[in-house]
């Protein structure tokens, strides 16, 4: 069972992920910071210090005698005995019931200050001490302002920074990319400058400098065995075209024609074969400009391949040839023309194969049995990648690379009850 291939993420994405995480982190460091102030407001330690205060001044539920309560500081206290407010006290704490109040249930009292308010029984009256922490209360505040003025500069420099890491990267890796991208096969010696403004992307090109450097070796390696095997593979052919030339000039048995042509034939096509990879090994292209009349040498080839249909009920039919001339090499069409034939012949058991010419394609339709194009281009893939397992693989291997150098279109298509019907199209000439 395949796994799932991990999804890549862009750096982009990565370093704003950072950024976005870093500012959830110190906003919830800010809100716990904002509850432990507002708890701290709160605290119990505020109702301990008022009932130690209140236990100086009361004994027993009455006041002490001779010790009046504290009207002045943070902490103060009233007595309240009957309906007269007493001085300095504010007139909300009057409606208080015994109990201890802190600065959140005395935020309904719409006080100017902000108080922690102890009430106790003293006698027939009651003793309010409150405690002053407006001081603190606005320190709080301050502290929540300025935490929340931090959170939100913490965001604007994680945004700014963002985009200042998206503009200043995004671009020169872009960069690097186009420039990755504008380099042609075709042409050799290339490299990637190295003056980018990242040192890191500047690393990057050099080592991508230094493997182009190594493919174009490998590849000159390959070509220059490639045009010493041709050239060494060109002289037994020409002894061997040779010989047959020499043969012929003497009276032979009639029985030895037909593998005389055969020989003359195969050395012709081994010979077609050297040049076409001689040329296909020049990846410029650079040949001499060379035109040939399609329409005849179609009607040559399908007579040097009749004799692939001897035995067989079946039998090549030319039909119309228009006049149509190709910018290409005479040896390079004999190699895909040919290898259609052949195919179109060994595949064919009887019927016609009808070969006609016409509008800029030629069409070869046989009325074999048809194939499976799915499974036919499988196994024309696994040919062009592994020539050696025999057949047809250095054919299909040539017709495909000729047909992507010139731009040529070939179709396939089959049909069981039809027979298959191949079709070539070839560019107009200017």
């Amino acid at each position: 069972m395949n796994k799932r291939p991990f999804r890549t993420r862009s750096l982009q994405y990565k370093i704003s992920a950072l950024f976005i995480l870093s500012g959830i982190l110190l906003t919830a460091v800010l809100t716990v910071q904002g509850k432990l102030s507002q708890h701290l407001i709160t605290h119990p330690i505020w109702e301990d210090l008022l009932r130690t205060s209140m236990a100086q001044y009361l004994s027993h539920g009455q006041p002490v005698p001779g010790k009046p309560l504290p009207s002045e500081g943070r902490v103060r206290g009233w007595y309240l005995h009957g309906g007269e407010l007493p001085p300095g006290m504010p007139r909300q704490f009057a409606a208080l019931a015994p109990g201890y109040y802190d600065e959140e249930m005395m935020d309904e009292y719409e006080l100017e200050q902000s108080y922690a308010v102890l009430v106790s029984t003293a006698g027939s009256g009651r003793v309010v001490m409150a405690m002053d922490i407006s001081d603190l209360e606005d320190f709080q505040n301050m502290s929540a302002r300025i935490s929340a003025y931090v959170a939100l500069l913490s965001a604007l420099i994680s945004v700014a920074s963002i985009l200042w890491l998206y503009r200043s990267m995004r671009r020169p890796i872009q960069q690097l990319a186009q420039r990755m991208d504008e380099l042609d096969p075709a042409q050799p010696a290339q490299r990637l400058p190295t003056d980018f403004a990242l040192r890191e992307l500047d690393y990057i090109a050099v080592l991508v400098n230094r493997h182009l450097g190594r493919v174009e070796r490998f590849i000159e390696r390959e070509r220059s065995l490639l045009d010493q095997a041709s050239h060494e593979f060109r002289t037994p052919i020409a002894v061997i075209s040779g010989a047959v030339d020499l043969l012929k000039l003497y009276d032979l048995p009639p029985a030895a024609n037909a593998p005389l042509e055969r020989i003359e034939s195969t050395t012709r096509q081994l010979t077609e074969i050297m040049s076409a990879l001689l040329f296909l090994s020049r990846e410029d292209g650079k040949v001499a400009v060379e035109t040939t009349r399609l329409d005849a040498l179609v009607a040559i080839l399908v007579e040097d391949h009749e004799h692939l249909l001897d035995g067989k009920p079946a039998k090549f039919v030319v039909g119309e040839l228009q006049p149509l001339w190709v910018n290409s090499p005479e040896a390079l069409l004999r190699i895909v023309v040919g290898n259609l034939l052949r195919n179109a012949a060994e595949n064919s058991y009887d019927g016609d194969i009808e070969v006609k010419l016409a509008n800029g394609c030629l069409s070869i339709q046989d009325h074999g049995p048809g194939f499976d194009t799915v499974a036919a281009a499988r196994r024309y893939t696994q040919a062009l990648r592994n020539p050696s397992r025999g057949g047809q693989g250095l054919g299909l291997f040539l017709t495909r690379r000729i047909c992507e150098r010139f731009g040529w279109t070939l179709k396939i298509s089959s049909n069981p009850a039809q027979g298959t019907l191949v079709e070539m199209f070839f560019p107009s000439l200017p």
